[in-house]
């Protein structure tokens, strides 16, 4: 056990402590255990890394970054646990998205744990997944007040598991895969079990953005400011396609407050024309609360007539409750590239009129 204290680290709030938590992060080697005691916070003025492998940090202390442009906790070794600590941040002036930014990030490290952390604040994302990160756990993470996403997912990240995050009051996506075609291979074989996000500034409840083999289950999404679950290619990012993600089981309560965009609640969306949007499976939501000028709860969209489009789509056993808008799911794309069983709008089966169902 090497306390951060032994190294000097004060915990009074006040005292810059980057030093000497470094060094207790430094110091450690395989097996050993870095403590921020509880009770105590620690000022960061600096980016903090762990480059130690198999090195486990807990404690029940805090970090407090007060420099948001070098506020990040980087981890870059593997077998690293990040257990029981906060991460917080004295304020942030506006939306950042460098690396040194992202409030924990992990880059390119393997297994590596991080459970029970509290992220209270951060100039980009709460935490940041990137680097071909591989075989993670998130367990038990509550983000909250970030000015980018909760829990951010890229750069070919893979092999990775999301348990039970709770996000709250966030500049962006609430949970997101994000698959870029310039970071090469897509992000695949995530899975996000029971994710609970509630309050959105900008973005959407949980996102596949680009990525292959992502499995949602038991999600409460509620006052996201776009679509509470979105499904996408983007063109104006340079995303990659999406295959093989299923979305299943759990709540939707006022999605889409934004104004200015039209999702609905679910989107599943091709915004390229090059990449396709497949292997979708959509089942056993619960969806109420709407915006009065949304077009729609359900929409199936691809951007232009040369896109690949969207394909092997299922929509099923999707109960929407309360709506009273021409159509409760909208889709342009031919009837033989998705199906729609079991989707009961205030009890009654939809009727399809071309594109719009009823």
């Amino acid at each position: 056990m090497i306390s951060v204290t032994d190294m000097g680290a004060v915990g009074d709030g006040v005292t810059d402590d980057t030093a000497a938590v470094q060094a207790a992060l430094d110091s450690a080697g395989r097996g050993d255990t870095v403590l921020l005691p509880a009770g105590r916070t620690f000022v960061q003025t600096r980016v903090l890394t762990v480059a130690n492998a198999g090195v486990t940090v807990t404690g029940g202390g805090t970090l407090l970054a007060t420099q948001e442009s070098d506020s990040s906790l980087t981890v870059t070794a593997a077998d690293v646990t990040i257990s029981g600590i906060t991460l917080d941040i004295s304020s942030t002036s506006r939306r950042w998205d460098a690396y040194e930014q992202q409030r924990l990030r992990l880059d390119g490290a393997s297994r590596v744990v991080v459970r029970d952390v509290v992220v209270d604040g951060s100039a980009a994302a709460g935490v940041y997944v990137g680097g071909g990160t591989s075989d993670f756990l998130l367990d038990r993470v509550t983000v909250q007040n970030t000015r980018a996403d909760g829990i951010h997912i890229t750069q070919g990240s893979h092999d990775g598991q999301v348990l039970s995050p709770v996000v709250r009051n966030v500049g962006d996506d609430g949970v997101a895969v994000v698959s870029y075609r310039q970071d090469g291979d897509p992000c695949a074989r995530i899975r996000v079990v029971s994710p609970s996000v509630n309050g959105s500034t900008g973005g959407r409840g949980v996102s596949v953005v680009g990525g292959t083999d992502v499995d949602v289950t038991g999600l409460d999404v509620r006052n996201t400011y776009g679509a509470a679950v979105y499904l996408a290619a983007e063109g104006n990012w340079g995303t990659t396609g999406v295959a093989r993600v299923r979305v299943s089981g759990g709540t939707i309560v006022n999605a889409n407050s934004a104004t200015g965009i039209d999702h609905g609640s679910v989107l599943v969306y091709n915004g390229t024309t090059d990449q396709t949007v497949q292997d979708i499976t959509v089942t056993g939501l619960t969806v109420s609360g709407y915006r009065a000028t949304v077009s729609r709860v359900l929409g199936l969209i691809a951007d232009s007539a040369a896109s690949p489009g969207i394909r092997s789509v299922t929509l099923s056993a999707i109960t929407i409750t309360g709506d009273s808008r021409p159509a409760a799911l909208v889709s342009n794309q031919g009837a033989t590239t998705f199906t729609a069983a079991g989707v009961l709008r205030n009890g009654g089966a939809l009727v399809r009129t071309g594109g719009y169902f009823r």
